[in-house]
């Protein structure tokens, strides 16, 4: 199973909040839409699930989804019922598409195995942690073997040491399921660790869509490039302080990552060090070079305030 979003549109009275959207989700994928609250992530996510229609364009599914194997969507509040254990919660698709009571017993007793839920079979939603919620919600949907799942805010609920942690699990579970996954974020990080194509959404399109190595390194713009984090731009004529070949490119300037520029220690050097913060796993120096000023992000700490240095462009 695959799909295709062919030029999707969306607009509520004369509000346009998606814009030509298109991107395929190949079978074994897992696709991350990332952009700021409000710019029509769950809208997108409602339209595949079809519980909402676009106003243009279309979704394909290159096998329809059915009964037996639907499109799930998993809300970023989880839609637990309070008044079912954990057992309950997962089963409920089984029991409602009336599977024998044998292999609904083996499909769930794998789901709690897989999902680390066993010593939760019994609990109550209220009586879980927010990541075990998720988990829940997830087992519930994996259960039935969807088509295709749909993720909106995962790491919405859960607090910072968890986010990475479950970034890598869903990583982990959609790749041993071979399921189809969209989900929509606004946590770059943790969509970075999982996901297999990346889009940015900003004002209701599709900036962008690649890998996450190329999206981060090689944005097609300077919007894209800002939403992701710090950028330096490098105007042609500092090509050579960068040592930037230039040549033969249309281009009038580079878009550098504060982890592609290295420093250089030079007695005579064309910058020097502004400022200097520990950032943590790495210490981020500001290097004024003419009338601009450049973040480097680096491990070594050799370099003091006042210093001339050189900078170099790692492409």
């Amino acid at each position: 199973m695959d799909l295709t979003l062919s030029r999707i549109g969306k607009r509520f009275k004369t509000k346009t909040v998606l814009e030509d959207i298109s991107f395929d989700v190949g079978p074994r994928e897992l696709v991350s839409v990332i952009g700021p609250s409000g710019v029509g992530k769950t809208t997108l996510l409602k339209i595949i699930a079809r519980l909402d229609a676009p106003n243009a364009g279309e979704v394909v599914f290159s096998s329809p989804p059915s009964r037996k194997n639907p499109v799930i969507l998993v809300f970023q509040d989880y839609v637990l019922f309070p008044g079912m254990t954990v057992w309950n919660n997962i089963s409920f698709g089984l029991k409602s598409r009336r599977f024998k009571k044998a292999e609904m017993r083996d499909r769930v007793e794998r789901m709690l195995d897989y999902f680390r839920l066993q010593g939760q079979r019994d609990q109550y939603p209220a009586q879980l942690s927010a990541g075990q919620k998720q988990r829940v919600a997830i087992a519930r949907a994996m259960v039935i073997n969807p088509a295709v799942l749909l993720l909106d805010e995962p790491f919405a609920n859960l607090d910072r040491n968890l986010k990475m942690e479950t970034a890598r699990f869903i990583r982990k579970t959609q790749k041993e399921f071979g399921i189809p996954t969209v989900s929509v974020t606004h946590d770059l990080e943790e969509a970075f660790a999982m996901s297999d194509k990346i889009g940015i959404l900003l004002e209701g399109r599709l900036k962008q869509f690649d890998t996450p190595k190329e999206l981060y390194f090689r944005p097609n713009s300077h919007d894209t490039a800002r939403f992701l984090g710090p950028v330096n731009i490098i105007p042609r004529e500092l090509y050579p302080f960068f040592g930037v070949n230039g040549q033969g490119e249309e281009t009038e300037q580079v878009l550098a990552r504060p982890e592609s520029l290295i420093l250089e220690s030079r007695e005579n050097g064309p910058g020097w060090i502004k400022e200097i913060s520990f950032a943590g796993h790495y210490i981020a120096y500001e290097v004024s070079l003419g009338e601009r000023i450049y973040t480097v992000y680096t491990q070594r700490d050799s370099f003091r305030p006042g210093q001339r240095v050189n900078l170099k462009l790692v492409e």
